[in-house]
């Protein structure tokens, strides 16, 4: 990818972004309904997002949570004291991040329920994932460039 095509397509991306209808279809997102293998009523929709999320299946990988917790923290660290040389990873970091944090609080399995996934989660945390990837891919296409 040349410079002029990253220059292309972040100009296309911001243009989108600012546009009326984006704020109209991140909002039409956050009124999607959550899914359940079990049937449901639209009255339970709060219940149905609770119990998934009392039963996400981020709970099965809480031995990683300590590691979740010291990364950014050194990450932060390392962009005061060496500056903008770490913010690919920094970036790179965050949408690994925000994949696992889609995948794992958004689906989960009740009783109650059956399996079930809170679509507005999920595609709102892969939605900022991509952003943050797309950062990655820009700062690695400058340095590069330069």
């Amino acid at each position: 990818m040349s410079e002029g095509n990253l220059e292309i397509i972040q100009t296309k991306l911001e243009r989108i972004t600012r546009r009326w209808w984006f704020y109209l279809i991140i909002a039409f997102l956050q009124i999607l309904p959550p899914y359940a293998s079990k049937g449901f009523g639209p009255e339970e929709f709060g219940l149905v997002i609770g119990e998934i999320l009392s039963n996400c299946y981020g709970f099965e990988v809480t031995p990683l949570y300590p590691l979740f917790k010291i990364i950014p923290i050194i990450l932060v660290l390392l962009v005061i004291l060496v500056g903008n040389r770490v913010s690919r990873i920094f970036s790179i970091y965050a949408a690994i991040n925000y994949v696992f944090i889609a995948v794992l609080q958004s689906f989960g399995a009740s009783e109650t329920y059956g399996f079930g996934i809170i679509l507005n989660n999920l595609i709102m945390f892969l939605l900022v994932a991509a952003f943050w990837g797309w950062e990655a891919v820009v700062i690695t296409m400058v340095w590069f460039a330069v």
